[in-house]
């Protein structure tokens, strides 16, 4: 982490791939212990040829859930709506192997799905892929099951998105053509570093070019941001909510401080209480998630969990 805090830049394109370079040895160094996480590639998806697997990793010895079975993570990486993968090309390639070995190490079968990008397709796309790969798992519980730790608990299942994924991840949750066949069986949300409006009237910053290929015109942009769609949720909708968990970094760009700035009271407004929170200090927007596993900046990872176990209780 000490590289990490000489960076003085905070915008996602400065400091993006020396980030990601700063971990590769530290990352190769625990490579082995890493990959003592048992790790499954299945296809969701036949009727697409590409972009349509989830990695599936497995916990040594799980965290029981009250059915005695094991509780299911799922996270969903960002990468600006038009990059990203559950595994990057060499010498990247461990960053999300240690992100899933990490909440398996922890007692969470967790489950790293692909999605499609932009130029691709367009909203809401992405999040229905990342949709059918979380009902896939549902479906196929014998598939996914191993026999050394008890079943994939399909009722307790939690859900984290980062920077772009959590956008999509959001969508699971709010907007309802998405989230009706899935979002009841969050036993959690965590919302990790991304928008929660794009159009900013105040001309603070701007949409970038593939959130506006994705999301459609400022007027759709509107329509379509998070923010909008919590509004629109009836209180019925809104005391039903799974539990949120909001987290970002100490030094994340300005964009994503604004957000943070209006996603805190909008939440509290609608639900009476302001939501849990972690600030993952030290961290840009870019080094949290590849932390994890390489023994420096970890300290957020473990509140997540604990966060989580506390809602299997």
């Amino acid at each position: 982490m000490d590289i990490i805090s000489k960076f003085a830049e905070t915008s996602v394109a400065a400091i993006n791939l020396k980030t990601l370079a700063a971990f590769v040895p530290i990352l190769d160094e625990r490579k082995a212990e890493i990959e003592k996480i048992e790790r499954k590639t299945f296809v969701y998806d036949d009727k697409r040829h590409t972009r349509n697997e989830l990695d599936v990793y497995y916990p040594l010895k799980s965290t029981p859930t009250k059915s005695g079975k094991t509780p299911i993570l799922f996270f969903v990486y960002g990468g600006g709506y038009n990059t990203g993968s559950k595994e990057f090309p060499e010498p990247f390639s461990m960053g999300y192997r240690a992100l899933g070995s990490f909440f398996a190490q922890h007692g969470f079968i967790t489950v790293i799905p692909d999605y499609r990008l932009v130029p691709d397709v367009k909203f809401p796309a992405s999040s229905e892929n990342i949709r059918d790969a979380i009902n896939w798992v549902f479906a196929n519980v014998n598939a996914i099951g191993i026999p050394s730790i008890p079943a994939p608990d399909v009722d307790d299942v939690f859900i984290m998105g980062h920077s772009a994924g959590d956008v999509h991840t959001k969508m699971l949750s709010l907007y309802p053509p998405v989230s009706s066949s899935i979002h009841s069986r969050f036993k959690g949300v965590i919302w990790s570093a991304g928008s929660w409006f794009f159009v900013d009237d105040a001309s603070r910053f701007r949409t970038e070019v593939p959130a506006a290929q994705y999301f459609g015109s400022v007027e759709q942009q509107r329509e379509r941001e998070p923010r909008t769609l919590w509004n629109a949720l009836s209180d019925e909708q809104i005391k039903n909510h799974p539990d949120i968990l909001l987290v970002r970094s100490e030094r994340e760009p300005d964009w994503l401080v604004l957000s943070w700035e209006e996603i805190l009271p909008d939440i509290e407004k609608r639900r009476g209480e302001a939501p849990q929170m972690i600030i993952s200090k030290g961290h840009n927007h870019i080094s949290p998630n590849w932390a994890l596993c390489s023994g420096q900046g970890e300290e957020w990872g473990e509140e997540v969990v604990e966060w989580m176990k506390a809602r299997l209780n």
